[in-house]
């Protein structure tokens, strides 16, 4: 299951940032694992092959924008650690939603700030730690609005 950031929270590291082979096509700001390790991050941009949608737009006569269909940034020569390779967050502050608590049972507004986020070995986005990979733990702005089963999580902390 691909979490996808809806907002940066607060910001990453840019001394942190590595680049990491994902494997597949990515798009920006997905919770992603390192290869061979329990190490999660954020990627920055999209991955070599994901495809924008069309952006509609005609400019002059019938001149159209349409999607991106290749990453910015140059990640279509990003091969040095494989292909799909792009910029990683390793920390900072992310917003996930779909974040449960028990079985699918959404993340109360009640969570403890600096309570420990876990991943389960599906990809979902839990609080329960039983034989799951700790994420990072919730980082709450002062003035953060709590809706179940969102929350900010500080990534590799």
């Amino acid at each position: 299951m691909a979490h996808i950031a809806t907002q940066e929270v607060f910001a990453h590291t840019d001394a942190l940032v590595e680049t990491w082979g994902i494997g597949a096509a990515t798009r920006q700001n997905t919770l992603v694992k390192q290869a061979g390790s329990n190490r999660f991050g954020v990627t920055l941009t999209d991955t070599i092959g994901v495809a924008r949608p069309d952006l509609d737009k005609t400019l002059y006569g019938d001149v159209k924008i349409t999607g991106v269909t290749q990453p910015g940034v140059g990640n279509d020569k990003a091969t040095a650690v494989g292909t799909y390779a792009t910029g990683v967050a390793t920390d900072g502050t992310w917003e996930f939603e779909s974040i449960v608590s028990t079985g699918t049972t959404p993340a109360p507004t009640t969570t403890a700030q600096g309570a420990v986020v876990y991943a389960t070995g599906a990809g979902a986005l839990t609080l329960e730690a039983a034989s799951n990979t700790r994420v990072g733990v919730v980082n709450y702005p002062a003035t953060y609005a709590k809706v179940a089963g969102t929350l900010p999580v500080k990534v590799g902390a």
